[in-house]
């Protein structure tokens, strides 16, 4: 099949990977995928097996599928001559989705299961199961990493106050003083053209903290796969790739429920919080930082809770759903 799908930009954020990622899946099954965004060029952080053409270039050609995730390009979209179109919300309170709604024969995924409920509910029909997400090849877990490493508690480092939540984790490691073994914390966050903020500006570093900035894809599996306890606190997002990332590393997770609920089951293999508020992510941390079985327990439980939501996965329930031939 000849797939198109539509992105803002090819940076490191706003869910640009879940797109990428698919049109990896979708060009090794043998479908034939044409990425359009504005600039028109590959991504540089991420190998895209898939063509890559100028938004504008979209009117001119035609697909069988057409995927857009974002109201950036819903134009150029709804304009793509194709088959079949399917409208892909990845987050909460998307703009985009009015206007998926207005637009005749325009399906619509999500890519969690709160979202699609909430979708169903005012869609008033059925939305699509795009939920799911991860790379296997690249998270895995490597106790030896793990093992070198001095006890450490890896974060987002994107600081938004609304979504991320990264001050509130910091607020809650700073104040853990001597209630647990001593650790390090380490932040990631990757800048760009669409990014261009300093997350180093004014963060409420504690001592043991430090930033790595523009991780390459195998330096950020490297990450996770030396940290002892990954946490995230994110707000309406809809799915949580840290969180599910740091899973399949084998890396103990903190999380609240946001864009988690498919895969983190309390007590199980994660941590969660129900209130988003420094106390009670203090609470959970220390409990993990203080307890190593409690911590590798729920570690050697992250692997097999990533294996059922691959890409591929992914790939091939979304065309099945579509009525199309994998």
């Amino acid at each position: 099949m000849r797939i198109s799908t539509f992105l803002p930009h090819v940076e490191v954020f706003g869910g640009v990977r879940r797109l990428l990622e698919l049109g990896n899946t979708w060009a090794a099954m043998g479908h034939r995928v044409t990425l359009y965004h504005p600039a028109g060029d590959p991504p540089a952080w991420l190998a895209y097996a898939g063509e890559v053409a100028p938004l504008a270039a979209a009117r001119e050609t035609e697909a069988d599928l057409a995927v857009c995730a974002d109201p950036h390009t819903f134009e150029a979209f709804a304009a793509h001559r194709a088959r079949t179109r399917l409208y892909y919300c990845v987050l909460e309170g998307d703009p985009g989705v009015a206007r998926a709604l207005a637009a005749p024969g325009v399906r619509l995924a999500a890519n969690s299961g709160p979202m699609r409920r909430r979708l169903e509910r005012r869609a008033r029909g059925p939305v699509l199961d795009g939920i799911g997400g991860i790379s296997l090849r690249q998270f895995r877990p490597d106790q030896a990493r793990r093992a070198e490493a001095t006890l450490r508690v890896l974060v987002n480092g994107r600081r938004s106050r609304l979504k991320k939540g990264t001050d509130l984790i910091l607020r809650a490691l700073a104040g853990l003083g001597r209630e647990v073994p001593a650790f390090e914390v380490v932040l990631f966050d990757s800048l760009g053209p669409h990014n261009r903020q300093d997350p180093r500006d004014g963060a409420p570093l504690p001592a043991n903290a430090r930033f790595v900035l523009d991780p390459t894809q195998d330096e950020l599996a490297a990450l996770y796969q030396s940290a002892h306890l990954f946490v995230a606190a994110e707000r309406k997002a809809g799915w949580c790739n840290t969180a599910l990332e740091a899973l399949a590393c084998g890396t103990a997770v903190v999380c609240t429920r946001s864009g988690t609920t498919d895969f983190a089951r309390d007590g199980e293999n994660a941590l969660v919080v129900l209130v988003r508020h420094p106390f009670f992510l203090r609470r959970a941390i220390r409990r993990a930082l203080a307890d190593r079985a409690l911590r590798e327990r729920l570690a050697a439980a992250g692997p097999a809770t990533a294996a059922p939501w691959s890409w591929e996965k992914l790939a091939a329930k979304l065309l099945d759903q579509l009525g199309l031939d994998a």
